[in-house]
């Protein structure tokens, strides 16, 4: 074949691609049509947990009346953020809605609500949002099914809260807005704090601290955990397992938690991550090869070629010991993936195996075990991912008051989401589905409104996989059994 009639050839079968649109036409003229149905149900959901009210109670000032209720405002911009709105400015996507929900407020009201949410309203909000967990929590303890305690390889954690703590950093262009500093990962911008209920995967805290913070700051995480659990109702406060990293260790922190926080008549854990250095490379290889088990996944099963084991007795742990009586180091060997090859160290590249080191102060389980319960707290990374698309990633002012306010929002939202994931979603893959999904798959569904037999009708797509999920949503948050 000549090179013109490969040519010729291509062009073709790129107008047969194409032929479909041929005769098609885009136009915006049905006033009927609403953008974003799905989020309606988020919205209910809020209305009928007193979320919606909790938050005007925290915005209310005396001898203010504003023509939209900040409270209200505030609401739906978290409802605009769960949308994959990105900056104040989409909040106006909400007027598509309005011949649903009323009117919507303009974009310098938005600016002027976050501006009117001073450090006082922001902790009100937070109020209110602890008062609609401890709703949606007991709504979920009285189910046949019952609070959704966690299992790590068949065995529940039963009356176990696991908070998993993590700090992350938020990337800006420059140094322009307030409190954007270098970051320890480098370049410049924030790192906020974050706090995440495993069970249920409810956001207890987001911590908005300058670019210039740490990881690792022992005030800083204390003073997080103690809100976190201070987010929660008291009946999760006395079993409680938290994970967290390496990166945010601390001494102060592991007495703090060792101590149950000060408080008695609790029973706190914890399974964070150790320093692997010289000396405990050769307390690993000084382990007697009988003390080594396998390693197993979290469903109980046998992993190839990893193995742990218990090296506290090779450490000199006299220190630690004298405030964390129970302190265990548990040692992990496996082979090095190629993942994480470009962070090992000589001596792991040589060997080609990887070493992880936790420490805990549980009393009992067995090694593999406690190292497969340690394993899950990489959930975290999925709740941080869902956070920084909510808005956590995009912090839309120069001042640091405003965004603050923002990220009050985000925290908000986020709970708000994951009460709509248990009770407004069936169990199953939907119920987990990364935000994406659910954008995709519900949030954006568009829908048709009618008007008939004393009721406002939206239509949405018949042949729409998803149909059925958000019309069961929209019926079962209708139909919750709200206690008084």
């Amino acid at each position: 074949m000549s090179k013109i009639a490969s040519i010729r050839g291509r062009c073709t079968a790129s107008v047969q691609r194409t032929s479909w649109a041929a005769g098609l036409e885009l136009i915006g003229d049905d006033e009927r049509c609403v953008a974003l149905a799905g989020i309606l149900p988020l919205r209910l959901l809020a209305e009928r947990t007193g979320l919606t009210a909790g938050i005007s109670m925290a915005m209310h000032r005396r001898d203010h009346d504003p023509d939209y209720d900040r409270g209200q405002v505030l609401l739906d911009l978290g409802l605009v953020q769960l949308a994959g709105g990105r900056t104040i400015s989409d909040f106006q996507a909400l007027a598509h809605l309005q011949q649903v929900i009323g009117p919507v407020a303009s974009t310098p009201t938005v600016w002027r609500s976050l501006n009117e949410t001073d450090t006082l309203r922001v902790a009100r909000i937070h109020q209110a949002t602890c008062r609609f967990r401890r709703l949606w929590w007991g709504m979920l303890a009285t189910r046949p099914e019952g609070f959704p305690w966690l299992k790590v390889a068949g065995q529940e954690l039963t009356g176990t809260t696991v908070i998993d703590l993590d700090a992350s950093v938020v990337k800006t262009t420059s140094q322009d807005k307030e409190n954007s500093r270098a970051t320890y990962k480098g370049g410049v911008g924030f790192v906020p704090n974050l706090a995440v209920c495993d069970n249920v995967d409810d956001v207890l805290v987001i911590d908005p601290r300058p670019g210039n913070a740490t990881s690792n700051d022992a005030a800083d995480n204390i003073a997080c955990l103690n809100t976190a659990i201070a987010a929660i109702p008291g009946t999760y406060r006395r079993r409680v397992l938290v994970r967290l990293d390496g990166a945010g260790f601390s001494h102060k922190l592991l007495e703090h938690i060792a101590s149950n926080g000060g408080v008695k008549r609790r029973s706190w854990e914890f399974s964070v991550g150790w320093a692997c250095t010289d000396r405990e490379i050769q307390a690993i290889d000084r382990t007697p090869p009988g003390v080594w088990q396998p390693g197993i996944d979290q469903d109980g099963n046998l992993l190839a070629d990893v193995r742990v084991a218990d090296i506290t007795g090779l450490l000199d742990l006299a220190a630690w010991h004298e405030k964390i009586p129970n302190l265990r180091i548990i040692a992990r060997d496996e082979p090095l993936h190629p993942k994480y090859t470009p962070r090992a160290s000589a001596l792991e590249k040589t060997r080609g195996r990887r070493y992880q080191l936790i420490a805990v102060n549980a009393t009992i389980g067995q090694v593999a075990w406690l190292d497969a319960r340690h394993r899950s707290h990489v959930h975290v990374e999925a709740d941080v991912k869902q956070a920084k698309a909510i808005g956590m990633n995009h912090w839309p002012s120069r001042h640091w008051k405003i965004n603050v306010a923002w990220i009050a929002v985000v925290a908000m939202a986020a709970s708000l989401l994951a009460a709509f994931r248990h009770l407004g979603l069936p169990a199953g893959d939907l119920r987990k589905a990364s935000i994406q999904t659910l954008r995709f798959r519900l949030f954006e569904v568009p829908g048709r409104m009618t008007r008939g037999q004393r009721k406002t009708w939206l239509h949405l797509p018949a042949d729409w996989p998803w149909t059925p999920d958000l019309t069961g949503a929209w019926r079962s948050i209708k139909t919750l059994p709200i206690p008084t």
